[in-house]
């Protein structure tokens, strides 16, 4: 079994103790600039998956640049600006990114033809944004899938992969998708505080999803791309 390391512990704690508070908190009258404060520096939680993505950087620049436009969203949301415009790319790469750490959790070497898929449903979610059906049945493929791996992974197991983290990330899955169902319209009163909470849950899913990899370190190599492109590349020649 593998270790549970120091970054997995305060991560594991962090995600507890901010669920607690926040249901604790379900009753109080909150300020909005505080809730605005809570969902903006909650987006640090998605710090540690960059750090344990790194060594596969093309997927942590991914994530990085999805958390860019989750920020900006928020900043728009806040300030009532530009809206229309930053919404779409908070949502096509908030799925563009679970979509990703599924393809990593379920997969050794991502198969060529995951690229072209991924770039048709990231288009697709960026154009019919407004369509929360377009978004719930992309996003429902996605987490099916990942649900159903772990699953069979607990009648199959596998030397590599680590069901406890698969179990801790789905859970955690479970739990940031019920309090996004709940957060409601971005001007309703508990908003920002329960969509924080999202943030600290989607990331710490995703975080643990990706430590169940038992191997030394992560790491998803392109060569699967790069052969098939070499090919091509060659033959330009």
């Amino acid at each position: 079994m593998k270790e549970f390391h120091w970054l997995d512990k305060i991560k594991l704690l962090a995600i507890v103790l901010y669920v607690s508070i926040a249901l604790a908190l379900g009753d109080v009258n909150i300020s909005k600039a505080l809730q605005d404060w809570l969902i903006m520096l909650t987006h640090l939680s998605s710090v540690p998956l960059v750090v344990v993505l790194w060594k596969t950087q093309w997927v942590a620049i991914t994530l990085a640049i999805g958390v860019v436009f989750s920020v900006a969203c928020h900043i728009a949301i806040i300030f009532d600006v530009f809206l229309w415009r930053i919404e779409p790319l908070d949502i096509a790469f908030a799925n563009l990114t679970l979509m990703l750490v599924v393809c990593i959790l379920v997969f050794k070497k991502i198969p060529l033809i995951a690229l072209p898929i991924l770039f048709t449903i990231t288009v697709v979610n960026t154009v019919f944004w407004d369509q929360m059906i377009v978004y719930g049945v992309f996003s429902g493929i996605a987490n099916v899938g990942a649900i159903g791996y772990v699953l069979y992974r607990q009648c199959y197991p596998s030397d590599n992969r680590d069901d406890r983290f698969m179990l801790i990330g789905i859970l955690t899955g479970i739990v940031g998708m019920v309090f996004f169902l709940m957060d409601g319209k971005h001007d309703d009163k508990n908003y920002a505080l329960l969509h924080s909470v999202w943030h600290v849950c989607s990331y710490g899913s995703l975080y643990f999803a990706v430590r169940s990899d038992t191997g030394t370190e992560l790491r998803r190599p392109r060569i699967e791309f790069a052969v098939e492109y070499n090919k091509i590349e060659f033959a330009l020649h």
